[in-house]
């Protein structure tokens, strides 16, 4: 673009007739685009923070990648645990039972996940025994000699000698949602309910029973995790649920958790291949990804609406600049501007004031993610997850933001542009 475009465009824009309507129109165009950048760039900020905020507790929390027996008993989980430690840049791993739960206490009903797991080989995979807010996670190692299990094994010790039963009471580390579904704290004595081993291929399986006593109540920060989940020695859950020696899965850690499907495939090489098979954390949790990116992008569908409602506002200053400056543009014209230079004049002269709404839009955002960052903002968690609004602000979302706002600005001026690049010499002049 020519200099003498810039000058004549630069004094168009600060100088008119009719100064004070043009500039309260200019402003009026600012503005509205500013509002615009700033909601798309506040509201993507938020479904990036979530998104980030999600892989952050899912990885804290749960495991890497489980390895899998895709059919017959895994009872071979030691063997299969050496070999994928063997794997460079697997930090650790260790056998886990999983099975779907029923909960009762004397206040309340609830259905979870029941992990029976390694109390110190889940230590290396998991930052679950850091995030007990209540109780001691230690008493999954502990056993009976778990301050909580040894008082009400000592309560239960009568009526069960009566009976002429063992007392079998085992603890357990819940999750801070579910605790409150129950209504129990730690000391509190809980009973399960699941399905048993079959005894025979074909049969059903028969229902198995049993009570916990809470030792702890873990945080992570993730809904569906504090609603779900609880944890009790892999031991006493093959116990439980009389499935011999045998795991559901195989759960790891690998230093580098962005590089899953790498270690996926070495893992499932490193075990043989079938009948063993790998989920890594993506495949495990992908519904939840997916909605994330799903309502990010419907978002920002949507918003980019209010930028393209906001360039009528430069369509509107541009058709007053041009008849503004109709006797200006014949001038131009009689002297032997073409058609090209005043259309490039128009052109810039609405990229500024896009390049105007988007750098004011763009600073009003970051001072507002600033403040949300640092403001404690509630949200339903049972819908997002969380209890808490998380913000990140991320470059890529800020150049798609400005370089889609910009866009829309410099189509806004195709049609003022065009109008006043065909303006003739004779037109302006006419009534001169």
């Amino acid at each position: 673009m020519s200099e003498f475009v810039r000058f004549i465009a630069l004094r168009y824009f600060t100088q008119s007739h009719r100064k004070h309507t043009l500039s309260l129109i200019s402003l009026i165009s600012v503005l509205g685009l500013s509002l615009g950048v700033a909601t798309l760039i506040i509201v993507l900020s938020v479904m990036d923070g979530l998104i980030a905020r999600t892989e952050e507790i899912v990885l804290k929390s749960t495991t890497h990648a489980n390895v899998y027996r895709l059919i017959g008993n895994f009872d071979t989980y030691t063997e299969v645990e050496k070999q994928i430690k063997s794997v460079p840049g697997v930090l650790g791993a260790t056998p886990v039972v999983f099975r779907e739960v029923l909960l009762m206490s004397e206040k309340g009903l609830a259905t979870a996940f029941l992990n029976g797991i390694d109390p110190e080989g889940y230590k290396s995979i998991s930052d679950l025994p850091a995030l007990v807010t209540k109780g001691d996670y230690g008493c999954l190692a502990k056993k009976d000699k778990c301050v909580y299990v040894a008082k009400h094994l000592f309560e239960m010790s009568e009526l069960d000698d009566f009976l002429g039963e063992t007392p079998r009471l085992f603890p357990a580390v819940l999750g801070i949602d579910l605790a409150e579904k129950l209504q129990v704290v730690p000391g509190s004595v809980i009973s399960l309910v699941t399905s048993g081993s079959r005894s025979a291929v074909g049969e059903d399986a028969v229902p198995v029973s049993g009570n916990l006593v809470v030792a702890g109540i873990f945080e992570s920060g993730m809904y569906d995790y504090d609603s779900r989940y609880l944890y009790a020695g892999l031991e006493e859950t093959q116990k439980l649920l009389d499935i011999g020696h045998n795991v559901s899965f195989v759960s790891t850690k690998v230093d580098q958790p962005g590089k899953i499907e790498d270690f996926r495939t070495m893992m499932t090489e490193r075990v043989g291949g079938f009948p063993f098979a790998v989920q890594d954390w993506r495949d495990l949790h992908k519904t939840t990804f997916k909605f994330f990116h799903l309502q990010k992008l419907i978002m920002f569908i949507i918003l980019v609406f209010i930028a393209v409602v906001a360039s009528f506002g430069i369509i509107t200053t541009l058709i007053m600049l041009v008849i503004d400056k109709t006797r200006e543009v014949s001038i131009l014209r009689s002297i032997g501007a073409k058609k090209r230079v005043i259309r490039g004049i128009f052109m810039l002269d609405g990229f500024i004031i896009g390049l105007l709404g988007t750098v004011f839009g763009s600073i009003f955002a970051v001072i507002v993610c600033l403040l949300l960052k640092n403001v404690e903002f509630g949200i339903s968690k049972e819908v997002y997850f969380f209890s808490s609004l998380p913000v990140q602000m991320s470059f890529l979302t800020f150049a798609a933001v400005i370089f889609s706002t910009l866009l829309i600005s410099v189509a806004a001026t195709l049609y003022p542009s065009i109008k006043a690049s065909g303006i003739t010499p004779v037109e302006g002049l006419r009534h001169e």
